[in-house]
This record gives C-alpha cells, sequence and structure tokens, in this order.
C-alpha cells in the first residue's frame, strides 16, 4: 500500500482492495482475504481491516457472509453512479431503463401541490420502475405544474402501462426548452409496504431507500417532484463530502481620519 502523509490506515488497505476488485485480482464467488490473513500481511489491526471492507460495502463492491467471508458483489447487481450535478441525472438514459407503471396524466396530491408551489389542484402525474441490466432497482412517482406537464402529455414514452424507455422526464422537459438548473433532495429511510413489496419485488418491512427531489428551473420555479424507493441491495447513495477552503490572510481596512487625503 502506498502511505500518504496523514491519511488513515483503514483508507490505504480499502484503496488497495478496491483497485485490486477493479483489475479482477479476485473472481466474483471467491472469497476476499480474511481479516486476519490481511491484518498479518500489512502488519494492521483487525479492526483497522474491518474499517476498510465497510467502506467497501457501503459502496456496495463487496457484501460479507457470517461464518464465510467477504463476496465482491456480482457485477449484474451494482448499480454504481454518481450524482454531482443535473447532467449525472440526466445521463441516467445512458444504461438504465423505464417502465411505466402509471402512465402521464392529469392527478392530484396535496404534498406534491405544495412542494410545487401550486394554489390550484391541476397537476399532472406518473409513476414507473426502473432497472439496470434487467435488475429492478427503484420506483418513482413523478408530479409536474400544469404548464409544464402539457409539454409532455404526448411523449409516446409515457402514455402506455408497460411501456419501457430509457428516456428520462427530465431529458424530455430539457427537450421542449426547460433548463434545469439544480435540484432539492432529501434523503430518508423507511419500511417497504403492501404495494411497495408488489411493485419492487420485496418482502413488506424491507427497509428501502427513500429519496424526494424538486427540480428548479433557472428562475428557481419547481417543474418537477419526484419520490424514489430504491433497494439498497441493488443500489448504493455514495456523497463526498469536502471542507471550505481555509480563508487567506486577511487585512483591516480603517476608515481615512478626518483632515487627511483620501
Amino acid at each position: 500500500m502506498v502511505r500518504r502523509g496523514g491519511e488513515p490506515g483503514y483508507r490505504r488497505l480499502a484503496t488497495f482492495l478496491r483497485e485490486g476488485i477493479h483489475t479482477q485480482q479476485w473472481a466474483e464467488g471467491e472469497a476476499l482475504p480474511t481479516d486476519g490473513e490481511l491484518g498479518e500481511r500489512f502488519r494492521v489491526s483487525r479492526q483497522t481491516v474491518r474499517r476498510a471492507y465497510l467502506d467497501l460495502v457501503n459502496e456496495g463492491l463487496v457484501y460479507r457472509v457470517p461464518g464465510r467471508g467477504t463476496f465482491i458483489t456480482p457485477s449484474h447487481l451494482l448499480y454504481r453512479r454518481p450524482f454531482e450535478t443535473v447532467d449525472d441525472l440526466l445521463a441516467l438514459s445512458t444504461d438504465t431503463e423505464l417502465e411505466i407503471v402509471a402512465p402521464l396524466m392529469g392527478s392530484f396530491d396535496p404534498v406534491a401541490a405544495a412542494q410545487l408551489e401550486l394554489e390550484g389542484r391541476l397537476m399532472y402525474g406518473m409513476r414507473f420502475l426502473r432497472r439496470h441490466e434487467g435488475t429492478l432497482f427503484c420506483h418513482t412517482s413523478v408530479y409536474l405544474p400544469p404548464d409544464v406537464g402539457r409539454l409532455i402529455e404526448d411523449e409516446e414514452a409515457f402514455a402506455d402501462v408497460g411501456a419501457r424507455t430509457t428516456h428520462t422526464v427530465i431529458g424530455a422537459l430539457a427537450a421542449h426548452g426547460i433548463q434545469i438548473s439544480g435540484a432539492d433532495q432529501s434523503i430518508t429511510a423507511r419500511a417497504a409496504d403492501a404495494v411497495d413489496a408488489e411493485r419492487l419485488g420485496c418482502t413488506e418491512g424491507h427497509a428501502l431507500l427513500h429519496i424526494e427531489r424538486r427540480y428548479l428551473d433557472v428562475s428557481g420555479q419547481p417543474v418537477e417532484w419526484a419520490v424514489s424507493d430504491f433497494l439498497p441491495e441493488h443500489y448504493t447513495h455514495r456523497l463526498h463530502l469536502g471542507r471550505r477552503a481555509s480563508p487567506g490572510p486577511s487585512s483591516t481596512v480603517h476608515p481615512p481620519r478626518k483632515g487627511n487625503p483620501s
């Protein structure tokens, strides 16, 4: 492992393991080195090894089976995509597929109306499932203000139950001239109910990652509210947090004294 100044040992070990996985040093189905083997090889504690493996588990790269070991997550179950900009969300169309559960039509939801800052009861709504390489990983409900929904109500991709497409709603809006400037997002966890269990093929009570996202146009007006529930075993939401840059040396400016030229 390459030692970097100030970097914790578990991060160096996690980097070593991550690179080994990406270069296929271990095959899918083959157990990775045990905590004891890695501890002895790199002269670190078992706690350091467990912390490194925990990072990889949180990334969805590996899973641990008590009494058996640590294994690489099969590639067909692994969906990893960083989301740092709205452009990343638009790129969902490149590697996922959307299946319509309820087509785009006029509807009303009081929570959605509040999120979209609507005074009336008219809005558009739709529901869909999303898959990556055939593996279902989330279901989503989307709500649009009436003037926005009218722009895409004739889109064939969103018109029929069971229809499948690589289109995204924000992609369709962008094609009609709506410029998305950003999104507000909240993330919670909740237990699957009977509807979730039927749509996602999980059991009632199964843990879900619940994400609500409100998209804004360049004027700051809400143009879409999307509510998604993800299967955590097929989807990892990873966020990088940095530190603000330290302020540089500052100088104090004193007002000129009376009588002095300024």
